[in-house]
């Protein structure tokens, strides 16, 4: 390893010892950071109406929660519970994509 940086220049291994850096914060975030939010999706007769992200302990609520508000749905499929910020990234994402009737926000 000491041959390999001897033969870099100063801002190679600048570089390196960066690139180092970042994936140990990256790894040390994916290891550290709370698996705990899911995203689900509402389907009314197979057709999709909405896509969610809720915390994973409180999905059954939250499901009660679109019905009490008049949201009318007959399916609920969810995904494995990821950290809040990944999940609620996705689920921009995908409501941009499919545009489903119940959502408002970040359709367009």
């Amino acid at each position: 390893m000491e041959q390999f940086l001897q033969d870099k220049t100063p801002f190679e291994r600048l570089l390196i010892l960066g690139g180092a850096i970042w994936l140990g914060a990256k790894v040390l975030d994916a290891i550290t950071t709370p698996h705990d939010t899911v995203n689900y999706a509402l389907y009314r007769k197979k057709r999709l109406v909405y896509h969610g992200v809720t915390y994973e302990d409180r999905l059954d609520m939250r499901l009660d929660e679109h019905e009490g508000c008049g949201k009318v749905f007959d399916d609920c499929v969810y995904d494995d519970a990821k950290p809040r910020r990944q999940a609620l990234s996705l689920e921009r994402k995908r409501i941009r994509r499919d545009k489903p009737v119940y959502n408002k926000h970040h359709n367009w």
